[in-house]
């Protein structure tokens, strides 16, 4: 019986610490209420590398890198424990992961940003940049390629990275299958700044190339492949 009890115990509390945590997840628009609520005491954090904050980012936020060796020294540093932690990245992984090491450290309330700085953007919310040269930020989300989907038969994804050579090398290629190929749709992905989206395709290295035929994967490819080995499956796809 005494087994029986703890087990509904651990249920219990399993289920409030749930709750809890998903009081903490706020979407873009409670996000933004409950930060103008918090005004004056709010400690708003941006947790993505410096690189990715300095193109934009949410006013009078912070940045601490969440994968900076040094992250949980800085926070000591920097961050009240008595004052409420805002933290987002661009799509809501390492906010998460940042949101749950902070509670560790003994922060009781911390609010994470469901969609991240992707989801703000493709909002319209407001952000500043450090960056004089920066261009308008045009952040991808699962919602952009849901979209796309629906309206089109065939789509070729192409995920890749900017320091990739490969990926360079295959974007030629890639525009000129395309260009030849008018009834394929061929969507570029910025592996990095759209994880969330290579998270759901699996995407385990780049480039990596996906097609779509009414929404569903017939076909995925990786690496450097040959113009004609891609335009064989397309035709096969038609």
């Amino acid at each position: 019986m005494k087994h029986g009890f703890f087990i509904l115990f651990l249920f219990l509390t399993s289920n409030v610490f749930s709750q809890n945590k998903d009081a903490f997840l706020l979407s873009i628009n409670d996000f933004d209420i409950k930060l103008k609520e918090k005004a004056g005491v709010a400690q708003l954090v941006d947790v993505r590398t410096t690189e990715e904050y300095l193109r934009g980012h949410l006013k009078r936020a912070s940045n601490l890198n969440f994968n900076d060796d040094n992250f949980e020294d800085l926070v000591k540093t920097k961050l009240d424990k008595t004052r409420p932690v805002f933290v987002y990245c661009f799509s809501g992984r390492r906010s998460s992961d940042a949101a749950v090491f902070l509670r560790d450290l003994g922060f009781n309330e911390v609010y994470d940003m469901a969609g991240g700085f992707a989801k703000w953007t493709s909002s319209s919310k407001p952000y500043v940049s450090d960056n004089i040269t920066t261009q308008p930020i045009a952040a991808f989300t699962m919602e952009n390629l849901e979209r796309i989907l629906k309206t089109n038969d065939l789509v070729l994804i192409d995920f890749y990275a900017d320091w990739c050579a490969p990926c360079k090398k295959m974007a030629p290629i890639l525009n000129k299958i395309a260009d030849e190929n008018k009834e394929i749709k061929l969507l570029k992905i910025d592996a990095e700044k759209s994880d969330n989206i290579a998270l759901v395709y699996k995407v385990e290295e780049i480039p990596t190339y996906v097609i779509l035929k009414k929404g569903q994967q017939v076909w995925r490819g990786v690496g450097e492949m040959d113009e004609a080995e891609i335009t064989e499956v397309i035709k096969k796809m038609k």
